[in-house]
């Protein structure tokens, strides 16, 4: 009876997660209420107090699921490509990369979010979270310096460029649905996609 009871407890917190992250990607922290999320995710909103305390800490737990996410996509492929040729670690972690911007994009839009909100929430997501994604992302971007595949330079403002080329499709990608008439969602747009973005930075890295 009581591992049910966990086991129904836990399907509620991920339940409220999963509608936070949605809430919190497309309106951030102030724009959206735990009752929306509650509502979204078909829960009675007192176990959002019961399960997590406070909008604030919901909004924490919400962060740490993006990086959970992010590191159990990307840093254990990373892990096990270790013994790997240089060149082809570099081409398949940056085609990952592009691939998981595209599979998940709420996560992208709740780090857009994260960073328009509170200074000090933001801070706090940044040492916490965010600053060990962008060490291990710069290591792989100065492989890439090295091998030629990516323009030389700060690395720091490298990676920055290559968030832009790869994620801004998908930022705007309702817009360029209807533009376009393409699904960038689909697989065979996601390929495309990812040698247009590794063709730019290395022919770019070629030209400089």
């Amino acid at each position: 009876m009581k591992r049910a009871e966990q086991e129904r407890s836990l399907q509620t917190k991920n339940k409220i997660l999963s509608a936070a992250l949605s809430e919190f990607a497309s309106t951030g922290f102030d724009g959206v209420s735990t009752r929306a999320i509650a509502k979204k995710a078909e829960v009675n909103h007192t176990l959002i107090s019961h399960h997590f305390g406070s909008k604030e800490a919901l909004w924490k737990a919400t962060a740490k699921l993006c990086f959970e996410i992010y590191s159990e996509h990307n840093f254990e492929k990373r892990r096990n490509m270790q013994d790997a040729e240089a060149r082809t670690l570099v081409k398949v972690l940056l085609k990952d990369f592009i691939k998981f911007c595209a599979n998940y994009p709420d996560i992208h839009h709740f780090l857009i979010q994260a960073n328009q909100g509170d200074s000090e929430r933001l801070d706090w997501f940044v040492e916490n979270y965010l600053r060990t994604i962008y060490d291990e992302e710069l290591d792989i971007i100065r492989r890439a310096q090295k091998l030629g595949l990516a323009p030389q330079g700060d690395s720091m403002h490298i990676r920055y460029l290559l968030l832009g080329a790869a994620t801004s499709i998908y930022t705007f990608a309702p817009q360029f649905a209807r533009l376009s008439g393409k699904d960038p969602f689909s697989d065979e747009f996601i390929e495309q996609h990812v040698d247009y973005v590794l063709t730019l930075f290395t022919t770019c890295a070629k030209k400089l």
